[in-house]
């Protein structure tokens, strides 16, 4: 069977989760004897960060064989952005505006790939192919984030699309529910992320000379937090002069970067807290963490979070937070606790003055990843191809 593979986005270089996903799943796939294409659009030319196996073919609209290369201009970004301060809805219109420049691109990619099923990740592609293009070929549509997200400030005519798919995925059961509010369809179907564990059991409750708390994600204050962490670790880092806050993952959001780094420094934190940047050593970051602290505010299905209780370690996050409050378990693999920084520096000080209930608590992580193991996921997404295919 031919996959064809859509995320028309930024691709190149970039490491976010959805990313990361479409790396895995073309793996998995590949290994599983589909052919496997991917389509993207990005300004960029170059590779993505997250690497697709060999013999995976990578079109990117923007820079297809035979055409004219397609630019966004800066009077489009500009009023992308200007339309953003008064309507998220307008600036998603705005950002469909800039893919219809490759209509004709993604075309060309369905006649030369002829998939038997496209797997769409991001809505707008889904509008792209549904709507736009009106594909007859069976479209299955991810959800990667919580449905009230995702459709608050969505454009009807992008809802409209979607109901066109022949499959919707979501990534939490609760999320069909939530999902069914804005759009009237039945077929919706669960399949969460695929947890990679690394070859690693961590062991949160060893000794060391310097104990670590991690957080992992784009560093970015409209969903993941960061700040929040940094304000909570203030709290109790007097009393921990042993422990340290590692903060990994992209810094695209400069505006956001640059008001961390001053907290951090406002709170007298530059030799405690530290921004890493990104890394594809994920089990050296593991080996090297007692604690995962993750005050985000909504997720879809959180990798890094999943992945770093898959190797045994204990988390923090929100009870507010979608997703984050189905996987943490209070006292079986983590805490979760009530909105703010102070609630959340009592959490992390709980675990780091105990290394048993680290142990305790990161042994309960991993069992409850059992679950999400990727043989179990991908099997599900083998099913459900071969389904929407017929």
């Amino acid at each position: 069977m031919k996959v064809l593979l859509a995320n028309l986005h930024k691709y190149v270089g970039y490491s976010g989760g959805i990313e990361h996903v479409l790396s895995r799943m073309a793996s998995a796939l590949k290994d599983r004897n589909y052919e496997v294409s991917v389509v993207m659009a990005d300004e960029k030319e170059g590779f993505p960060f997250y690497p697709l196996p060999d013999g995976v073919e990578l079109y990117n609209l923007f820079h297809m064989k035979g055409m004219k290369a397609i630019q966004v201009g800066t009077f489009d970004m500009i009023m992308r952005e200007v339309t953003r301060a008064f309507s998220k809805e307008g600036a998603r219109n705005r950002n469909y505006e800039i893919l219809l420049k490759g209509k004709k691109a993604l075309q060309k990619v369905l006649e030369e790939t002829e998939p038997d099923v496209i797997v769409s990740f991001r809505e707008p592609t889904g509008r792209l192919l549904l709507d736009c293009i009106s594909t007859k070929i069976p479209v299955i549509s991810m959800l990667h984030n919580d449905p009230d997200e995702i459709f608050l400030h969505s454009p009807k005519e992008e809802k409209s699309a979607l109901k066109k798919s022949r499959y919707i995925q979501a990534l939490m059961p609760s999320f069909i529910g939530k999902a069914e509010k804005y759009l009237d369809y039945d077929h919706f179907v669960y399949i969460p992320n695929a947890v990679n564990i690394p070859d690693l059991v961590a062991d949160p409750g060893q000794d060391r000379d310097v104990h670590v708390i991690t957080n992992v994600g784009r560093v970015t204050g409209r969903t993941k937090r960061q700040h929040l962490l940094v304000e909570a670790f203030s709290l109790i880092a007097r009393d921990s002069p042993d422990w340290q806050v590692h903060i990994w993952g992209d810094t695209y959001d400069k505006a956001y970067v640059t008001a961390l780094k001053s907290l951090i420094k406002k709170k007298g934190l530059t030799d405690r807290v530290f921004l890493k940047g990104t890394t594809k050593d994920m089990k050296g970051v593991w080996e090297g963490t007692d604690i995962f602290a993750f005050p985000s505010h909504h997720e879809g299905f959180p990798l890094a979070l999943s992945e770093a209780m898959g190797v045994g370690i204990p988390a923090v996050g929100y009870k507010s937070c979608s997703s984050v409050n189905e996987l943490i378990k209070s006292d079986v693999n983590g805490y979760l606790v009530e909105e703010g920084p102070e609630p959340f520096s009592k959490a992390l000080a709980a675990l780091m003055k105990d290394e048993e209930l680290r142990r305790k608590l990161g042994k309960g992580a991993r069992e409850s990843m059992e679950s999400f193991r990727p043989e179990v996921v991908w099997n599900s997404w083998d099913e459900l191809l071969q389904k929407a295919a017929k």
